[in-house]
């Protein structure tokens, strides 16, 4: 490779894994992974749930699962992004507002409590998605220089263990062995006057560690509060960036973070049929200011200002039989940044959710759910300079599915 093709792949690897950063700077964590609370926005989830996904919202209130158990989720997200570009936008790089931008994306879990015959210990292990994104624009749009495809995952599998330290307070931990992959496509601009856009594409994948810490306190029967830390993620993306037009690759490597978070969890049941539940959240997306990329020739920071961002949802479950439950959920996540740093490879806003779920359990040994949810994820401003505007359709759909055996 010679010098101006090395720099031109430096200098677009400082680019396009710019834009990847932004990619984690807020409102990746899912709330929800396809288990029963699903259909109530997770509301309360962090003080325990009926399944063995309970671990994942808190591992502590595993001690409350009876036996061994094994749940396994599956769930359908489809994105709709349609963005508007402001008026007269032949001041800028030209091109349309991308088409709907949304990807269909499968995720889900598989959870186990064993049955240790003690009334202290229980462990269990899951494999589950924690987070991701996806998206993919027309190649020709007006923001084709920020992204044009673009796709994050990250998934982890968990040996988990609970102590029940008294009849009221549980503890619990997982060791979580991360896996994670990055992809992404772009234009870059034409290098000579009348020339065309160049095409770079990334990939990279990393397997790192993390965990999560639970406590969970049951004040009576009838009420429960649990908070469980999910700790930071530092995926370590090495990967190869390639320039298409003049098929030149480059290794690359670029150090992101998934923000450490905090989840308090109440539940509280007013009678044998109606259950309250609440969830309080802190997303510490301000301790990145900056991210680490680098190529073979060229490193530096880049910055993100990114800020803390909080989660609230409050929700129920009714039971209308020994059989039949039903549950109703809301939650509302704040703003994780601004139009001058937003782009169009992660354009959130403050995200609002409705769910609404379905449980049938006709007898002791196993159980089927059901849910949806709408996502409403704002207009998401982005102020490119050269180029601006909002979406107009901002959104997420989902269904999902999970089924329990108890043993």
């Amino acid at each position: 490779m010679n010098w101006r093709n090395a720099l031109v792949l430096s200098g677009s690897g400082l680019f396009v894994l710019g834009m990847s950063a932004q990619a984690t700077a807020g409102g990746l964590w899912l709330n929800e992974y396809g288990d029963f609370s699903s259909g109530r926005a997770s509301a309360g989830a962090a003080a325990g749930v009926d399944d063995a996904s309970t671990m994942l919202h808190n591992p502590a209130s595993m001690t409350r699962v009876k036996g061994g158990q094994l749940t396994v989720t599956a769930a359908a997200l489809q994105p709709s992004l349609k963005f508007s570009q402001d008026s007269d936008p032949a001041l800028g790089p030209g091109g349309g507002n991308g088409g709907d931008a949304g990807v269909f994306s499968p995720t889900g879990g598989v959870f186990y409590v064993g049955d240790l015959d003690s009334e202290r210990w229980d462990i269990g292990i899951y494999f589950s998605g924690l987070a991701g994104s996806g998206l993919e624009y027309d190649d020709d749009w007006v923001g084709r220089y920020q992204a044009t495809e673009s796709s994050l995952m990250i998934a982890a599998l968990a040996p988990t263990i609970a102590y029940r330290v008294t009849d009221k307070l549980s503890i619990g931990a997982s060791m979580q062995m991360i896996a994670a992959s990055l992809n992404m496509k772009l234009r870059t601009p034409a290098l000579l006057p009348n020339g065309t856009d160049g095409r770079v594409s990334l990939d990279g994948t990393d397997v790192s560690g993390g965990y999560t810490l639970g406590v969970l306190y049951e004040l009576s029967a009838n009420t429960r509060i649990g908070i469980n830390y999910q700790s930071e993620l530092d995926p370590d993306f090495s990967g190869d960036l390639t320039l298409e037009n003049i098929n030149r690759s480059v290794a690359t490597n670029t150090e992101l973070s998934m923000a450490q978070k905090v989840r308090l969890g109440v539940h509280h049941e007013l009678n044998e049929k109606l259950s309250l539940e609440f969830t309080l959240g802190w997303d510490d997306w301000s301790a990145f200011d900056q991210v680490f990329v680098s190529t073979q020739n060229v490193s530096g920071g880049l910055e993100k200002n990114s800020r803390d961002t909080t989660h609230t949802a409050l929700g129920f479950q009714y039971r209308f039989s020994n059989q039949w439950k039903m549950t109703g959920g809301l939650s509302y996540d704040t703003n994780p940044m601004n139009s001058l740093y937003r782009t169009a490879d992660l354009p959130l806003d403050r995200q609002v959710k409705v769910a609404a779920g379905v449980e049938y359990q006709p007898d002791e040994s196993w159980k089927l759910s059901a849910y949806a949810n709408y996502t409403d994820l704002g207009n998401a401003k982005i102020d490119a300079g050269s180029w601006s505007g909002e979406y107009d359709t901002d959104a997420i759909y989902q269904l999902g599915f999970s089924a329990s055996w108890m043993y």
